[in-house]
């Protein structure tokens, strides 16, 4: 506990973060916002997606462009594959060099029910976890063996043809904790879509205690399995529907040496390995426009899409933190990673690609007085085919009471472009007609998009102790900012294909990007065994680019109600989404805005006694309101048959019913 703050204290109820400086910290001590998503309030949600959680965090923009795809954002800004944001599980990062730099969030060798807890970090992060920490960070972090008691099943069955289920095992043995999970989820998502999910995930978590100060941890995952993706009706069958299968695995091995509570140093190496096939043919003749119908007098031009990608990552990280005085604490280190991809239908030159990253990074918190608190943070990298990049971070927090903390602060973070980003050459070649389309251009130019972001934060309780204040004031500034461009058409084959679906490369735009805003939580007990979550957020995007600016909803808000009556566990959450032109694909001047949009999820629950088994049955509605539209298939909708508007892809409601044992 901080000495600002004494024994009866209400954020002694709240939980030591890992996830801002890298340090341990107190909520009120961190150098930014920071949420937490903690195992009960995962499992009174009922959710059966990862991704879903998010929308109950002040600043996250969520969506669905099917059951099976998310899409995860901070303060939007997210392209087909959103990639502003580090992902980590457990300090292993996800975001994937095959999946475009973004997380791949439907393949993740995880269950819900391993996850201890998330931490989410709004705000840019390069200081602590380099490019990628951009505009925030989510910290998956799975429950330790030692904190596991019991094994379980849990069985999930419902609309749209759900059957899930989960088994997990828990073992130990003197110093040893093992957990083994395995898991198989499968649907047939909305209807009318090709949107049939098969996936099946074994994860193994085992933590070692060598000695009083050494632990070693070993985690490794598989996860394989099919979804389906495109849609029937696309210009040229451009999207043609298909099933794309997957088989990812990881492996992280991390010894930790724990010498005092404030004294401790660990090395870490992981793997990931991710493979997916997708292929399907293009059509010349099929689903032409009216301007194209000249076309089908032409011979027809069967060509094979080759979507195939296969990625590797190497990441070692040693890292120590120390207490070199009462009032200063010091953590530093240093990671070396190394990204392999080879997607053919992205290189047309056939080559695979590979990029190597070197890091060094460290972090102060110095108690300058009784209420005063600074956190000074630094990070050096540098990234293959550009040079040094430094991103720094210092907050100042004032703590005038024990149950107040303002902070403000600075930060610089960069964004390196993607693999695909850099280096994509995208060409459709018929075997006996030639070149009929370039659809992506390379450019090894690209330079790294910078963010320079000052914030004014509060957190805080309320009068009475009913409840809590989160506040986060922001005015975020992007230069360099990568966006999708048109390419001129003299650089382009000269064929009907080719002008009816352009080309295009990823270019820094000449137009500064600002986002202004706020975004804040409120928390309250109004009555006995009931919580109210209000979360609201209002941003300001500002960009001469007016596809950059639209991309940003203005507002996101949710509302969340916990009660507890008798045995009965009830969570109720009404959602809200401003107008976005977030989306998948790309169309020569096409614009799009997906409206507004307001949605509800409920769950019960209620425990049971099944012979000595503790168990728990559970009630799970989302989408309850009805259908709607929350990202814009471009190459679908822009098509004269959607010329009133009418959405390409409409969610719509599930309900399901679980079963969850322990033995």
């Amino acid at each position: 506990m901080s000495p600002a703050h004494g024994e009866d204290n209400y954020f002694a109820a709240l939980p030591i973060v890992l996830s801002v400086s890298r340090l341990p910290q107190a909520m009120q001590d961190t150098p930014g916002a920071v949420t937490v998503i903690d195992s009960d309030m995962i499992a009174a949600t009922g959710y059966r997606d990862l991704a879903r959680l998010f929308r109950l965090v002040p600043g996250m923009q969520v969506g669905q462009e099917r059951g099976n795809h998310q899409w995860v954002t901070y303060h939007g800004l997210g392209a087909d594959y959103p990639n502003q944001m580090q992902v980590l599980v457990d300090g292993r990062s996800i975001y994937s060099p095959y999946f475009f730099g973004g997380a791949d969030w439907g393949s993740l060798s995880l269950t819900l029910q391993d996850i201890d807890r998330i931490e989410i970090v709004r705000g840019s992060d390069s200081a602590a976890y380099g490019s990628n920490a951009f505009l925030g960070v989510v910290n998956i972090i799975t429950r330790h063996t030692g904190a596991e008691t019991a094994n379980s099943a849990t069985v999930t069955v419902g609309s749209g043809n759900i059957a899930d289920l989960t088994a997990r095992a828990v073992v130990h043995h003197e110093a040893l904790g093992l957990r083994l999970t395995a898991r198989h989820q499968y649907d047939t998502g909305m209807h009318g879509l090709n949107d049939t999910l098969r996936s099946n995930t074994l994860n193994l978590r085992s933590d070692l205690r060598l000695s009083d100060t050494d632990e070693l941890t070993v985690i490794g995952g598989i996860a394989a399995g099919s979804r389906g993706a495109g849609y029937a009706g696309t210009q040229f069958d451009g999207s043609s529907p298909r099933t794309a299968t997957y088989n990812d695995s990881n492996l992280h091995v991390r010894w930790r040496r724990t010498l005092s509570p404030d004294e401790e140093w660990s090395l870490s190496w992981y793997r990931n390995r991710e493979r997916s096939r997708e292929d399907w043919v293009l059509d010349s003749h099929k689903n032409l426009p009216a301007h194209l119908a000249h076309l089908v007098n032409l011979p027809r031009m069967l060509v094979p899409v080759n979507s195939d990608r296969d990625s590797l990552r190497d990441n070692i990280e040693y890292q120590q933190r120390l207490k070199p005085a009462d009032d200063l604490r010091l953590l530093w280190g240093t990671e070396w990673r190394r990204d392999w991809l080879d997607a053919p239908m992205l290189f047309y030159d056939g080559d695979s690609r590979s990029q190597q990253e070197w890091r060094l990074f460290g972090n102060a918190e110095w108690r300058l007085a009784r209420h005063w608190l600074w956190n000074i943070g630094m990070m050096a990298e540098h990234i293959e085919k550009d040079r040094l990049r430094f991103a720094p971070r210092v907050f100042l927090n004032w703590q005038p009471q024990a149950t107040q903390t303002w902070r403000v602060g600075f930060s610089r973070a960069w964004r390196q472009p993607t693999l695909f980003e850099r280096s994509a050459d995208i060409r459709v070649v018929h075997p006996v007609y030639g070149l009929l389309h370039r659809d992506h251009l390379p450019n090894p130019d690209i330079r790294p998009q910078r963010i320079d972001a000052w914030e004014i934060g509060f957190l805080g309780q309320l009068p009475s102790r009913q409840g809590s204040f989160d506040l986060r004031v922001f005015h975020e500034r992007i230069k360099d900012y990568i966006v999708r461009s048109p390419v001129d058409p003299a650089e382009l084959p000269d064929t009907d294909i080719q002008r009816a679906a352009g080309g295009t490369r990823w270019v820094n735009s000449p137009n500064g990007v600002q986002l202004l805003g706020l975004e804040y939580q409120l928390r309250l007990r109004p009555w006995t065994q009931g919580e109210l979550i209000f979360n609201h957020t209002l941003i300001r995007a500002r960009s001469d680019d007016d596809a950059v600016r639209r991309s940003v909803a203005p507002y996101t808000a949710s509302l969340t109600w916990l009660q507890t009556v008798g045995r009965w566990r009830s969570t109720l959450s009404l959602l809200r989404m401003g107008p976005s032109d977030a989306g998948s694909g790309y169309i020569p001047g096409y614009r799009y805005s997906v409206p507004a949009y307001t949605t509800l999820d409920w769950s019960i629950a209620r425990p049971l006694q099944i012979g000595p088994h503790a168990a728990e049955i559970r009630l799970t509605g989302i989408n309850l309101i009805g259908k709607h539209q929350e990202l814009v298939h471009r190459p679908l909708q822009s098509l004269a048959a959607y010329g009133d508007d009418r959405p390409a892809n409409e969610l719509e409601r599930q309900v399901y019913v679980s079963l969850h044992a322990n033995f």
